[in-house]
């Protein structure tokens, strides 16, 4: 009996829940993502799609004609504040503008955007319109028959780390063909890694190499997935670089074209367009967690690449920033980049990991930016810059602290540093509290508190206790630098 594999190249890979058609209404729901009531013909639907988004169903509701959407509006979400929610409240607005889901995802809401364009789709198939009008573009798959894998083919495994465990890679193939890849990585975020490891196979098993493009939002998850199929077919006896886009290239060119070893590896560096001179060195710093560890390839004036891994940190908050950040120090060429909305502890880490990392390459990065911070605040004018002395006297008075109290699953920890009447840093940890709940807390309250100025600001919903926790901990922590908490209490 003939054994078929279905592997997924997915386009848009989240899965899609449901989606359900409704009569058409008058109501006008009168947001930016909608056309006038006047303007609506009256052929025009009224739909419904799900799709699964970072923390649940995101739902989105269309009115739309064959060939055109006069509105669309996400009714039912819960995803993470300033995070998802950047999604939710953007992404509806350039689907609409551009009448089709072929528009970029919100930067560092990558699932929500995903979620939000896969309910789009199921909206449209539920009205009985043909998504690929409105830019959808079909996913492919790749059909492996089993019988049909020649008898000296190999099958071996290889692991890597991944962004919040190991990632295992078992791989078929003979000395020039891939025939199957199955990837298994039980720990990682299954809305951003488990993406890649349904997707990354089947883009091996198609292209036959291991030289494939990372899925976005899971970077550090897709880098795995390669290794360990590498590593697996180095275990085989088999060259693994006869499965890199370089050498595959090569090998099907006719032979009076094809490049020498060396030819083809420095066309591969030249791909990647990383000088000679360039280093790569690692750095690590404490996060929410546990450690933050970058690797960053660099020269003395640019950044390359950059891989941060924390496999400790909470995965809907800290991972959003082992992800997101790295990208945009490449893609700024600074480490100076603004912390992701709810995980500023490790985002902090990855920044202080890679200024570490560059230091111990003798770059002087962060001077650098530093200088340059210097010279834009010297172009301010005189009166923007100046302090009064009632700050300079304040600034003299800063102190740091420290308080702790019980969480709900151990201690509580918050560094405060505050003048008499001002809050102006805090950090709280608690390595026992319950990850995706306490922590969601230790991320998120801190910042609440800063912004009000007050402790007396509303708990993390579901997190009371590490709240309550945290807001006690710093009052103790002010009492101890000799300052009035209920200063901030009012």
């Amino acid at each position: 009996m003939k054994q078929n594999n279905m592997i997924a190249l997915g386009v848009i890979g989240v899965g899609i829940v449901a989606a359900v058609v409704t009569g058409m209404q008058s109501k006008d729901l009168g947001t930016s993502s909608s056309a006038p009531k006047s303007k609506i013909p009256a052929d025009a639907v009224k739909v419904e799609g799900v799709g699964q988004g970072m923390d649940g169903d995101v739902k989105v509701e269309l009115i739309l004609t064959k060939d055109k959407i006069y509105s669309i509006n996400v009714t039912e979400q819960n995803e993470t504040p300033n995070i998802g929610t950047m999604a939710v409240d953007q992404l509806p607005a350039s689907i609409f503008e551009a009448n089709s889901i072929d528009v970029d995802a919100v930067t560092g809401a990558t699932v929500t955007s995903t979620a939000i364009k896969n309910a789009t789709v199921e909206a449209i198939k539920a009205a009985g319109f043909d998504p690929t009008v409105f830019g959808y573009v079909e996913k492919e798959t790749v059909e492996v028959n089993l019988d049909e894998i020649p008898a000296d083919a190999v099958t071996a495994t290889g692991e890597a780390q991944g962004l919040m465990g190991p990632v295992t890679v078992e791989i078929t193939a003979t000395a020039d063909k891939i025939y199957n890849v199955v990837a298994k990585g039980d720990q990682e975020t299954p809305s951003l890694g488990g993406v890649a490891l349904e997707q990354l196979p089947g883009e091996m098993i198609k292209n036959n190499t291991l030289d494939v493009d990372a899925v976005s939002g899971a970077t550090v998850t897709s880098d795995a997935i390669k290794t360990a199929a590498k590593q697996a077919l180095e275990s085989a006896g088999l060259n693994a670089s006869n499965f890199t886009g370089a050498a595959a290239d090569a090998k099907d060119a006719p032979a009076e074209t094809k490049e020498t070893a060396e030819e083809t590896t420095s066309a591969a560096a030249e791909k990647k367009d990383i000088p000679a001179d360039a280093v790569t060195v690692t750095g690590e710093a404490q996060g929410l967690m546990g450690p933050v560890t970058v690797e960053i390839t660099a020269t003395a004036n640019k950044i390359y690449d950059v891989v941060a891994k924390g496999e400790k940190e909470t995965p809907s908050l800290g991972g959003v920033a082992l992800e997101q950040l790295p990208a945009e120090m490449v893609s700024k060429n600074t480490i100076d980049v603004d912390a992701v909305s709810g995980a500023t502890v490790t985002s902090d880490a990855i920044k202080t990991a890679a200024k570490q990392a560059l230091e111990s390459a003798g770059f002087d990065k962060a001077d650098a930016q530093e200088s340059e911070a210097e010279e834009s605040k010297a172009e301010e004018s005189e009166a923007e810059t100046k302090k009064d002395e009632d700050s300079k006297e304040a600034a003299a008075d800063e102190v740091t602290a420290t308080g702790e109290a019980q969480g709900i699953n151990g201690p509580v920890t918050v560094e405060v540093t505050a003048v008499a009447n001002k809050i102006i840093n805090l950090v709280a940890t608690g390595d026992k509290e319950t990850v995706g709940i306490g922590t969601k807390a230790l991320e998120e309250l801190p910042e609440k508190i800063l912004s009000a100025n007050s402790l007396n600001v509303d708990a993390i919903s579901g997190a009371t206790i590490t709240s309550d926790a945290i807001k006690e901990a710093a009052k103790k922590a002010l009492e101890s630098a000799g300052i009035d908490p209920s200063v901030f209490t009012k």
